[in-house]
């Protein structure tokens, strides 16, 4: 249950300021994930990608390098040049964390003792109570 709250995009430093396409969309494979399993199904991925979207009300370029109406495939996934990208992996990081916690304190607690994007963010960029 935790590998499915621990999630992230793929993420390798790459230089230059203009977008590199993956080769295709979706990728048969990720070089490089930072949170999520390296085994990671490209199906596996994207599932968690479209809960982020939901979750935070935003759509690929939130954290990604593309633009909007842009074909997927011509988006750079693999690049780290955006904060937000940065600020996901952490947050995944936290929402492992309190899981983890949740687990050891409320033994038998289920789905209702864990939390995820939506508890906090509930469709908006900002978490509520800010």
């Amino acid at each position: 249950m935790r590998v499915m709250l621990i999630v992230a995009a793929a993420a390798l430093t790459l230089a230059g300021a203009e977008p590199r396409a993956q080769g295709g969309f979706p990728p048969a494979s990720f070089a490089n994930l930072r949170v999520l399993p390296k085994g990671s199904t490209p199906a596996s991925v994207i599932g968690q990608m479209k809960s982020f979207t939901g979750a935070l009300g935003v759509r690929c370029q939130h954290c990604h390098v593309g633009e909007e109406g842009m074909p997927l495939d011509k988006f750079d996934f693999v690049s780290d040049s955006k904060p937000a990208k940065a600020a996901a992996r952490a947050m995944l990081k936290l929402v492992a964390d309190i899981n983890t916690t949740l687990d050891r304190d409320w033994p038998g607690s289920g789905k209702s003792g864990r939390v995820s994007c939506i508890t906090c963010h509930a469709g908006r960029t900002t978490p509520s109570g800010r």
